[in-house]
């Protein structure tokens, strides 16, 4: 769904501008993103909240453990 003249490639951007201006802090970079991580799930509905901690992406770091592999034993 688009909004306002929001398209798939604004995150990128907005990706981009934060790296362009935290290059000399990656620690200000970490804040940034997650200042703007914390102002989209603030926006987000209760069911778009669950669709994206269930996604794959966010259960790779949620559990991260979940997806090695075992062993097989040969």
């Amino acid at each position: 769904m688009t909004v306002s003249g929001a398209n798939e490639t604004d995150i990128e951007d907005l990706i981009d501008a934060i790296g362009s201006h935290s290059v000399a802090d990656p620690e200000l970079e970490i804040t940034v993103l997650q200042d703007l991580l914390r102002t989209i799930w603030a926006l987000l509905s209760e069911r778009q909240r669950t669709d994206l901690v269930q996604s794959e992406e966010a259960q790779g770091i949620l559990n991260p453990d979940a997806n090695e592999e075992e062993p097989d034993g040969d």
